[in-house]
Parts: structure tokens; sequence; C-alpha cells
């Protein structure tokens, strides 16, 4: 079992990234390594709240893996942990992270929409979704939080929270390499090191370099789809001018540059097509028959650019108080490339160049007593956005252009065939630009007051200052004028939160409690859409948290109710008979109630089982839209243009919103003749249909699905040595993380989810 030192103690009471972060290593370290030597579930106590606490003794819904728990499953990134959490739900459209919790989230892939689920590195935010998938590395803990969040963070969001926590400097000299290798030519190396460099100044690099072939191939040049080629660096400055002050450095880089992210045939748009203009276009194109695979003559790619600088500094003002300041400068730069129409015939490219830039500041003031403990914080976020979306449709004959200049860029013969990355304006069919801007002021407060030995009151509140701006500066379509569109507007709210915690015994704690989710409004670089209202949210939920069968067995649930309003959503209207649009807007309304419980169980001093389930009703209280099929339908005369298309959709699932899920492992640790460790683990995730559209479509949908993840590691008597088997999706399920529809293209395209992976991890530790 992972122990923690002194000097670890005193990082995490003079850096307390959130008043949770006590519980987390308890949470995930519960489980024992190696030979169980009593058959107790041990909680480790840390002093984060500047008082000893454990994992049972705080009223929240959170699940927390350790670093150990984290290798054994070779992470890489958020999307691992799929299977690992109640109530998570993590989608991708063009590699934008969906991450829905208890239903909340967001399926908006387009620049300029906040993420509904918060996702901090270190206590910073990253701000927008597709950044959210950039590799995570040195990790000591990640911990996912259930419920709204923004008394306790910088950053508020309305489903909850996603903290990354990495290793830290240390006076200690240690470090770590790791190598991989798997099927699909996986190569993986990660590797750190730290310790004293000065007195008073430690320091700690980490490195990780991953190659893989691709999950899928473009059968017209063989070249591989889905591959993946990433470089990642993080170094970590830690200064202590004395026994109260210390100032921590950080800066990291992650680039990407691969095929990764490429959208698949999956099905026509319209099976069957009551008109030959809606079978799939072009109709002499051929499309691969293997669903990871794509037949394109584009140049498909992906490139990524993520940067990272922090500057935190801490000050123990006294024995009650201690102040933080967290400061935060990030880029990230992305260039995919797509084919729309996904045969080798010229027809339909898709290529966007997006740029973000976000700067955060926090101070937070931190004070305990022997009855009081809490926070009071001051966020300030500001964020640029600068996108570029590009589409080279093949629409028109050219005589019909020479006749009318202004359909310029959408003829036969002016199609860029493979390449649209870098191509002047006037010769494409379709440009999208924009920016975006957001800026949000906030004070936060969250107080903890012990009312008796066993009562205690948690209060918080958050005053949030936001405002949005953006315009979208030129707009070109076929016979169309160039368009200028600019849309602004601030908001303010406070949330208020508050939560009773009950110790009904030493082992067991009932809570309940009552918070209000913000989510700002937000402007989508480059489309015409216009400033969304703000989304709320207001949450119920009571739990139960506690040690039975002699601490053999630990057992939490936890039952919620959200009114959910104003619901940033987003469906695609045709304009004509080819083209689309985004049209986003304020649903009415939606309701969401479930439960949740998961649990250990030390079943025998070498066999430990753990497991949770989740029921969930996330449906649509009232929100009336208009499906784009239907609208084709009407268009084309298929529906007579009298009839109202207006749907009220109460009573349908939200997307990404599975009804039940679960998943079961069991772990057995063996202590071998040789003093060698054996650590094996065999865990299946069930998840039911989700939808990825409001209209519940079965066709835009991922059927109900099991996989089924393991690993064998062996540990040598001193822990220095690893050697971690393991394999992911074993029973190699095709399961869908997302899917749109393309109008033009007359197609149904989607993203997938690996296939069966496997591989061996060789690991030492100093």
């Amino acid at each position: 079992m992972n122990q923690i030192n002194s000097r670890q103690r005193l990082w995490r009471r003079r850096f307390p990234n959130t008043t949770f972060t006590s519980l987390i290593l308890a949470a995930s370290c519960a489980a024992p390594f190696g030979k169980v030597t009593a058959a107790q579930i041990e909680e480790i106590v840390v002093t984060a709240q500047k008082r000893e606490q454990g994992s049972q003794d705080i009223g929240a819904a959170i699940t927390a893996f350790g670093s150990d728990q984290l290798a054994k499953s070779d992470f890489n990134n958020i999307g691992d942990l799929q299977a690992m959490a109640p109530s998570l739900q993590i989608g991708e459209s063009f590699g934008f992270a969906q991450i829905m919790i208890r239903g909340i989230g967001t399926d908006n892939p387009f620049a300029g929409g906040d993420p509904s689920v918060a996702m901090h590195i270190d206590g910073v935010v990253t701000g927008q979704s597709s950044a959210q998938f950039g590799s995570l590395f040195d990790i000591e803990r990640v911990e996912v939080l259930r419920g709204p969040q923004g008394t306790l963070y910088g950053r508020n969001a309305t489903g909850g929270s996603i903290n990354v926590i990495t290793q830290k400097p240390s006076e200690e000299l240690n470090g770590y390499a790791r190598v991989t290798v798997g099927n699909y030519e996986l190569a993986k190396l990660e590797a750190a090191a730290g310790g004293v460099l000065t007195d008073g100044v430690m320091g700690r690099i980490a490195v990780r370099a991953l190659d893989r072939g691709g999950y899928g191939e473009n059968i017209a040049d063989g070249g591989d789809i889905d591959d993946a080629k990433q470089q990642s660096i993080r170094g970590q400055l830690l200064f202590e001018p004395s026994d109260t002050v210390s100032v921590r450095v950080s800066a990291e880089r992650h680039e990407e540059d691969d095929a990764n992210y490429i959208p698949k045939f999956r099905a026509p748009s319209y099976d069957p097509a009551p008109l030959a203009a809606l079978e799939p276009q072009p109709v002499d194109g051929t499309r691969a028959s293997d669903p990871r695979d794509i037949n394109s003559n584009v140049d498909l790619q992906n490139e990524r650019e993520q940067e990272s600088y922090s500057l935190e500094a801490n000050w123990d003002i006294n024995e009650v108080f201690s102040l933080t300041s967290l400061s935060n400068y990030q880029t990230f730069e992305k260039t995919p490339q797509a084919d729309f129409d996904m045969t080798e015939v010229d027809f339909y490219i898709w290529s966007e160049s997006f740029e973000t830039e976000q700067t955060s500041q926090e101070l937070q003031l931190n004070f305990s007593t022997d009855r009081v403990q809490g926070i009071v914080g001051f966020f300030y976020y500001h964020e640029e956005i600068e996108s570029d979306n590009r589409l080279d449709l093949n629409l028109v004959p050219q005589f019909v252009i020479d006749g009318n200049p202004t359909l310029t860029g959408c003829g036969f013969d002016d199609n860029q065939s493979n390449r649209i990355i870098g191509t002047a304006e006037e010769d494409l069919c379709f440009l999208f630009r924009g920016s975006a801007e957001a800026e949000a002021y906030a004070l936060f407060t969250n107080v903890s007051v012990d009312l008796t030995d066993d009562l205690t009151l948690n209060v918080g509140g958050r005053y949030s200052d936001e405002s949005r701006e953006g315009y979208t500066d030129y707009w070109t379509a076929p016979g169309a004028p160039v368009l200028t569109f600019a849309d602004d507007k601030s908001f303010k709210e406070f949330s208020p939160s508050v939560r009773l915690e009950w110790n009904a015994n030493d082992d067991v704690l009932l809570y309940a409690g009552y918070s209000e989710g913000f989510k700002s409004g937000i402007f989508l670089s480059g489309q015409r859409s216009p400033v969304l209202d703000p989304e709320i949210v207001d949450a119920f939920e009571i739990g139960m948290k506690g040690m039975f069968l002699d601490r053999q067995l630990q057992l939490n649930a936890a039952a919620f109710y959200y009114d959910y309003t104003d619901l940033q959503q987003g469906r695609s209207v045709p304009a004509g008979t080819s083209g689309f649009t985004l049209v986003y807007e304020n649903a009415a309304s939606a309701e969401i109630t479930g439960w949740e419980m998961e649990f250990t169980w030390l079943a025998s001093e070498v066999v430990r089982i753990d497991g949770s389930v989740t029921y969930l009703d996330a449906t649509f209280d009232d929100y009336t839209s208009t499906d784009p099929f239907d609208t084709v339908y009407q268009q084309l005369g298929l529906i007579d243009a009298g009839v109202d298309l207006t749907q009220q959709l109460s009573g349908n699932r939200m997307v990404q919103s599975p009804e039940w899920a679960g998943n079961l492992g069991v772990t057995l640790d063996f202590q071998l003749a040789n003093d060698w460790a054996l650590s094996s683990t065999l865990a299946a995730s069930y998840k039911d249909q989700v939808y990825f559209s409001q209209f519940n479509h079965d066709a835009l949908s991922q059927e109900s699905v099991t996989t089924v993840n393991g690993n064998v590691t062996l540990t040598s008597p001193d822990e220095q040595w690893t050697v971690n088997m393991w394999g992911k999706n074993l029973t190699d399920e095709e399961i869908y993380l997302g899917t749109f529809i393309l109008n033009s293209s007359r197609t149904n395209a989607g993203f997938m989810a690996p296939p069966r992976t496997y591989g061996l991890t060789v690991g030492y530790n100093f």
C-alpha cells in the first residue's frame, strides 16, 4: 500500500487544490497491493483541510484513482475513465471531449462552448473541450467529483469536475521509467525524476512519448487512421525560502501529429432513401465496408499543440490562516482535416484552424480552527478564441459558375482535391471564420462548522460576473453575400450550497444537501447563433458512506434530483438541399433523477471485489424543436409545405445519458514463493443505450454494450521492478463515442472507441 511520508503531508497542508483533496488517496489506495496482511479496509489520513480527515468523513460523491491503479490500466487520458467511475459518460466528436456526469455535459463540437464538466490539472482549469483530451502522465491521482461545483473551485461547473493531480517535487530523489509495447505497433515511454537541486529548491521533470499504428486504414492509399504520435514534457520547480512560504513553478507542453479523430462512414443518413437525391453522395464514390476504415483521397490529419505555465505561491500566515495564489497561462492550437464524403472521389473536404489563449488567477484564503474550516476565494478568467472553418464542396458545373461568379469555389473544377489547409479564401465554397472572447470574475466561499461532535453544517456561495462577445467576420456560401454577425452579453449569478453531515456512528456518515450550478452563456466562434443564456441546475442530493463487516466492506450510495433549465442545445438545420447550418439554442428544461452505489469488499486476504451501479432518468421536461430529417423531407416535397414540423421532445432521453450503467471487478493478490507479488484484476463494465441526438434516433445511438478489461502485475520484492500485462476491450466490441449527420453527403458518420488492445509494460521505480 502507498504510504504518505511527512513531506507529502506537509505538501498537502500547504497546497490544498480543493477542500476535498484529503479524501482522495484514501479512496484510491484503499485497495490493498500485494498480500493483504489484515482483511480490513484502511483509510489513509491526510491533513489537506488542516485537520486529520479520511475519505468516509466527507459528504460528497467522489471517486478517485491512485497512480498504481492508473498505471496498471494503461491510462493515457480522461477517455480511459469511461468505465471506472459511476455516472460518468465520455463521448467524442472531432476530438472534442464530450464529458457527461449524471446526464449533464455538452455535445457541442464547435469553438466557443464551455464544458459542463470542468477539468482541472493541479487546480488549473482546462477551458476548451478539445484540450481535455491531452495526455496525462506522472499522475499522483485523478478525482471524479459528481454534482455542481463552484464554491470550492475557481471555475464553476454544472455537472462536476475531473481533477488531475500530478506528482510534485520532493526532498527525496525518486522517479520511474516505464516502457510499453503492444498490438497496433504500440510503443510508449514514460519517465520522471525529481529531488533536491540545491538548498531550498526541489525539481521534477517528466516526459512521455507515444507512437501507435492506426486502429483503421485509409484503403485509398494504405495509410493509418486513428493512429497516435504524441510527445509531452512537464517541468516543475519548488522553492521553499522559509518554513512558511513556498513557490511552485510548472511548465508543460503536449504535441500530436497523426491522423486521429477521423470521422468514418457508419450508414446512409436516409435508409432507405425515398428519393435518389437522398442517396449517399457522391453516387460514384465507394465507401469502406469495415467501420474502422475509410476510403479517402484527402490528406487526413490531426495536429495539436498545447502549453501551460503555472505559478503557485503558498504562505502559512499562522496556525489558523494560509494564503494560496495560483496563476496560469495556457494556449491550445489544432488543425484537423477530414473527408466529409468518405470516398476516393473529389466532393467534400473539411478543415479547421483553431486557436485559444487563456489566463486565470485564483486567490484562496484557507482557515481552520477546532470546529470551523473553510476557504474564501477570488477567481479571474480570460479566454480568446480564433477559428477558421473551411469547407470545399463539389456542387456546381463549371459552365454555371462562368455565368455566375458568386459561386466561385463550389464548382466541379474548383475542388481542392486532397487538401484545403492554406487554400486562398476565394477558392473555397464555404468559410466560417470568427472569434469569441470570455471574461469572468468570481468570489466564492465554503465553510464547514462542527455543530456537535457528530453533526457538521457546510455552507457555501459563489457570485459570478461573466461576459461573452464574438463575431463572424467572413462567411460565404453559394450565391450568398459575405455576412458579418456579432453579439455580446453579460451575466451575473449567485449560486448557494448547503449540506448537513451526520456521523451516525464511527463508521457511517449520512448527508443531505442542495447546490446550484451555473454555466455561463456561450458564443460559438464562426457561427451565427447569438450569445446563449446561462444554464442553471438546482441539485438536491442525499447520501451515505459507510464501513461494515468489521471494515471489510466499504459501501457508498447517493440519490439525486436535478432541476435543469435553459439547456444549451445544438441541432443541424438544412440550408438548401445540400448545405446545413448549426442552430444553438436554450432548451426549455429537463429533469434528472437517479441513484448510484459503489463498494469495495475484502472477501478474503487475497480477494477484493469492487463494483458500482448507476440508474439515471435524464429526460427533457419541455423542449420543442424541429427534426432536421423532417425539414429535408419537407424541402423535397415528401411532407406537405403546410405541415408544422415542430415536435415536443418531453420525455426523450438527454444525449449520452444511459439509463443503467455498472461495473464489477475482481482482484486477486498473492505473495509468491520468491517474494515477488502478483496482482491480477478482471473487470466488466456495462452501459445501456446512449443517444447522440435529442430526437432519440436509433441510427444515431450506441446500443447497450459490455466491455471487459484486465491486467496481471508482478512486483519485485523491493518494489522497484514491475511487469504489467494489460488488456482493454478484450471482447473487441465496436463502440461509437459520437455520431452525426452530414447532410451534404447524405451520410451518417461516427467516431469509435479503440478496439481490443493489449500490451506489456515494464517499469522501474527508484
